[in-house]
């Protein structure tokens, strides 16, 4: 097992790994920007290194300040949590390079998957269905607009080394394409240093489904799936596992479809595989090559410590993990800022004991904000869907945050619409709810 692990993160991630290393007996390394000096990560952590200023480029972003910081406190790993330089391929041959484990998979591994034209040219060559879309790096604009005719308006417009929602426009029209290519372009160089851009066909309605496997480069392991629809302005509000909507059928053919995409690959460390689904098809959409934020909700229906099993693969270690047989559904609720922030002080944060609340925040702390929105992620169970929602109503209903605005009554308002608790909605249904109040 690794003796010092490097978090190379911040906030509610870096406090989840911190709590997973105490419980492996693995030292801890945080890093910081000037601007999270104070935050409670950095006081969990054994040691702390502040590696630049507040802007993300000079800091999470800075891949050899982190190396640095790794090497001069004797760290033999780096876990990069998520976002940030999480699915840097670029990142993880440097940390090879300097005799450093990278938690993660290979560094060939990300390029693959990272970026979205190649790997959805290898779902296609392993058979894996895929909508009509297209790269557009490089391309003129003349070009690109023959590229978007060819795969047909709606499009969305994406960035092709991107998640969380940065870097992604719905279009209906060639006019907005080209409004809103150049502000997408800088979006994305600036979460993820690449502005190369993909095409794709946009479905008016589906579900977004996500598959958890954890590979140990001779074994793919699935760990379940989530249901991931509910999202506002392309990030996730309202995760589930496991998606109810699917039959078991259905279910077979998505677990045979993720194991199709990885048989040659010889996958190694944590990977979410996610889809559309739409009349009955699944839709291969991209693999993100990193813990997922939405990880908890798989581990309270497997009871499976994903990110324990995650330290344990890197380092070589048996995993000895339970055969899974899910008999509840979990549900998380992201607990979010509404910005701009007037009010940064936390002066009170509470939250109902049978719920679990991943978050890097306590009361007394202020809100970081320049970097995301997320305060924290309120999880429950039951037994059935319709136990979980009802106890994610009274959760939610309980909790007490005072100082920064939030997004909790929106939560609330949700969570006690009939067509969520009726499992009836879309990838779209969110931005419909919330245009209604």
């Amino acid at each position: 097992m690794f003796r010092k692990l490097l978090i190379a993160n911040r906030g509610e991630i870096a406090v989840r790994l911190i709590k997973a290393c105490r419980q492996l007996n693995i030292q801890t390394v945080a890093v910081c920007s000037t601007v999270d000096r104070q935050a409670w990560y950095t006081q969990l952590a054994d040691e702390v290194v502040c590696i630049g200023p507040a802007a993300a480029t000079g800091s999470y972003l800075n891949a050899e300040a982190i190396l640095m910081a790794a090497i001069n406190t004797h760290a033999d790993a780096i876990h990069p949590g998520y976002g940030f330089l999480a699915e840097n391929a670029d990142f993880a041959a440097m940390c090879q390079e300097c005799g450093i484990t990278w938690v993660g998979p290979s560094a060939d591994q990300i390029r693959l998957m990272g970026d979205k034209s190649l790997a959805k040219t290898y779902a296609r060559k392993q058979q894996v269905p895929v909508l009509a879309g297209q790269s557009i790096q490089g391309l003129t604009w003349p070009k690109i607009k023959q590229a978007a005719l060819k795969i047909g308006f709606p499009l969305v417009l994406k960035a092709s080394h991107g998640g969380g929602g940065k870097g992604i426009r719905v279009l209906q029209t060639m006019t907005e394409l080209h409004q809103q290519l150049r502000a997408a372009r800088q979006e994305a160089a600036a979460a993820f240093l690449n502005d190369a851009m993909y095409l794709e066909h946009y479905l008016p309605t589906a579900r977004h489904i996500e598959v958890q496997v954890l590979g140990t480069g001779d074994q793919l392991l699935v760990l379940g799936d989530r249901d991931c629809s509910l999202q506002l302005h392309k990030q996730k509000v309202l995760e589930e596992s496991p998606a109810s909507c699917l039959t078991a059928v259905q279910r077979q053919t998505l677990y045979q479809l993720s194991r199709q995409l990885l048989a040659q690959s010889h996958y190694q460390s944590l990977g979410t595989i996610e889809y559309l689904f739409a009349a009955g098809q699944f839709y291969f959409m991209e693999m993100n090559t990193r813990l997922q934020v939405e990880h908890g909700v798989t581990e309270l229906t497997t009871g499976i410590d994903i990110v324990q099993a995650q330290l344990k693969q890197a380092a070589g270690a048996s995993l000895h993990l339970p055969v899974i047989v899910t008999q509840k559904v979990a549900i998380e609720a992201r607990l979010t800022a509404i910005l701009p922030v007037e009010q940064t002080l936390i002066s009170q944060f509470e939250w109902p004991t049978y719920a679990r609340v991943d978050t890097g925040y306590r009361a007394g702390d202020r809100l970081v904000t320049m970097y995301d929105g997320l305060i924290a992620k309120l999880m429950v169970t039951g037994p059935t869907r319709a136990a979980a929602v009802a106890r994610l109503q009274i959760a939610l209903s309980a909790v007490r945050l005072v100082g920064p605005a939030t997004n909790l009554a929106f939560l609330q308002q949700t969570v006690a619409r009939p067509a969520y608790q009726q499992d009836q909605f879309s990838i779209h249904s969110l931005a419909q709810w919330e245009a209604e109040q």
